[in-house]
């Protein structure tokens, strides 16, 4: 858990103001914090997502190409383009940042550290026998490690957060 939040934060020292707004936890919002995961990360959210592998790959599909968040990857050795609104980044010691707007990320690879905040779901998926802890909804996993679980061996999917009623 320190890792996670020691990411998020060296990230907020990074972002602009403007960004900074996109992390703000609302009401209804939800916290995912992975550790040294090994296998398969599937995120769909509305909010925030902050992470890197140490070796692997983040496939990333833009649900809101309009807005004025756009995906940031640093690191990666190589990058496709997949339809319209999608992009791969493979490599090792990738780094990646969606602040506001709404994605789907899929991380493979090994080493994932990930923190995200906001509304939407996560498929977690291990592999080998360390597949990593993760920690849903600020359940800290620091001390000790052994009280968050390990990533599922098979796909086991979440709710992040509360779906609010938007129209008022």
């Amino acid at each position: 858990m320190r890792k996670g939040v020691l990411i998020l934060l060296v990230c907020l020292l990074a972002v602009p103001a403007v960004g900074t707004a996109a992390l703000v936890r609302k009401s209804g919002d939800g916290t995912l914090v992975v550790e040294d995961g090994r296998g398969r990360v599937v995120v769909a959210v509305r909010g925030a997502v902050i992470g890197r592998f140490d070796r692997g790959s983040v496939t990333i599909y833009d649900r809101t190409p309009r807005d004025a968040f756009a995906p940031r990857v640093w690191g990666a050795t190589r990058e496709l383009e997949i339809g319209l609104n999608g992009e791969r980044h493979v490599g090792q010691n990738v780094r990646f940042r969606l602040l506001g707007g709404e994605f789907i990320v899929v991380v493979r690879g090994a080493g994932i550290e990930l923190s995200a905040v906001g509304t939407g779901t996560v498929t977690l998926e291990g592999t080998g026998a360390s597949p990593g802890v993760y920690s849903l909804d600020g359940e800290d996993c620091s001390a000790p490690r052994a009280t968050c679980p390990q990533l599922p061996d098979l796909a086991k999917t979440f709710r992040l957060g509360t779906e609010t009623d938007q129209r008022g």
